[in-house]
């Protein structure tokens, strides 16, 4: 009877709670704030005095966002009271809004915050490795395209993965490609390659987002070629286990 009594009463609490519910208020704060920064006046915005809040023992309610924020119940102030990561938060959510519940007592009325955590350019573009390695024979054909790795960037919107740039060079354009989601590259080889001229091609590709000032990343490749006749006779070892080639006066 006693545990009847209980819920009914949290039941009866609830659904007066419920009735009282004054509507949403929406605020937002960029991450990264210092702690202690006001996002708004809770008792202007809610249209009471700062001596009503402290009357009525206005508090956040409990929650795993509630660590985040809480009100100065003298001043009316919404503060932040710890750290906000918006890519811990919310990973690459285009939103990424917090809700909290706020309750004043005497007589108890609820209302419901929003507070939309605005993302910062707190993070440069990377390439998952440094360094990208490329066996080329010589005789490739002016056109042909080679996919590039794509950088990532855990900002979103305007702060994210903007725009890649290739190093200056004689032999290789860069066409980038751009999808609802992702942003890629390709190498184009615009001149025939040359073993005796130029045996090893160093580049740079460079990872550009969209903040300001811009953040960026770089990859570093590197082109080794294969002599066209060693490649095959290579291939062939591998599947025969036994080959004899003549280049150049050596035996391979």
């Amino acid at each position: 009877m006693y545990v009847t009594e209980f819920y009914c009463f949290w039941i009866v609490l609830f659904l007066s709670l419920w009735e009282s519910s004054l509507g949403q208020v929406v605020y937002s704060v960029s991450e990264e704030v210092n702690k202690g920064s006001v996002i708004g006046n809770i008792a202007k915005d809610l249209k009471i005095s700062a001596q009503e809040l402290e009357s009525h023992m206005f508090q956040i309610m409990p929650g795993s966002n509630a660590k985040y924020f809480d009100v100065n119940v003298k001043t009316g102030s919404l503060f932040v009271k710890d750290r906000i990561d918006r890519e811990e938060l919310c990973g690459n959510n285009q939103k990424c809004a917090l809700n909290l519940e706020a309750l004043a007592q005497n007589p108890h009325r609820l209302y419901r915050l929003e507070i939309i955590i605005v993302d910062v350019n707190d993070n440069a573009p990377f390439f998952p490795d440094s360094n990208h390695i490329v066996n080329v024979t010589e005789d490739a054909n002016i056109g042909d395209r080679l996919p590039l790795p794509n950088a990532k960037d855990s900002d979103v919107g305007s702060n994210s993965l903007k725009d890649y740039k290739l190093s200056s060079n004689e032999y290789f354009s860069l066409d980038v490609h751009s999808g609802q989601k992702s942003l890629s590259a390709e190498l184009v080889l615009q001149k025939a390659l040359d073993r005796e001229k130029q045996a090893v091609i160093h580049l740079i590709l460079t990872a550009i987002d969209g903040g300001k000032p811009p953040k960026s990343g770089t990859l570093n490749i590197l082109w080794e070629f294969i002599n066209t006749v060693w490649f095959a006779c290579t291939a062939f070892l591998l599947s025969q286990r036994r080959c004899f080639c003549t280049l150049q006066d050596k035996v391979y």
